[in-house]
């Protein structure tokens, strides 16, 4: 091969290789705000989301209104996702769990007890 065609050939799979790394990144960030909606037996309940993905970790924070501001931490594995926020309570902290998938720029969460809220599933759509 012809020095040439080794620099093309370099230079053509540098070029794929950044695409693909810049592709895989857009695909799987969640960075950003978020829309966020429990639909329980209680009804739905829409809370405002910012997600900070940084690798595998996921955090960020959730407004559930009135003031109430919680941390999220959790992880991220591929298109799938699991966090927790802790709800303060008089009785005692409320964690509650949440797992799901990501779609492009949507989340569709597993069915989950969310404390007083209610049973009942979430999904979330980016803003």
């Amino acid at each position: 091969m012809t020095w040439r065609r080794r620099l093309t050939a370099a230079l053509a799979a540098l070029v794929a290789g950044a695409a693909g790394l810049s592709l895989a990144h857009a695909q799987g960030d969640l960075t950003g705000d978020w829309e966020i909606r429990l639909n329980t037996q209680t009804g739905v309940t829409t809370w405002q989301a910012r997600f900070e993905q940084d690798g595998d970790r996921l955090g960020g924070e959730i407004d559930l209104g009135d003031n109430e501001i919680l941390d999220v931490n959790g992880t991220v594995d591929g298109a799938k996702l699991a966090f927790v926020i802790v709800v303060p309570d008089l009785d005692g902290d409320q964690p509650i769990d949440f797992a799901g998938e990501v779609t492009g720029d949507a989340i569709q969460g597993a069915p989950g007890s969310f404390s007083w809220y209610g049973t009942g599933d979430w999904e979330a759509s980016r803003k």
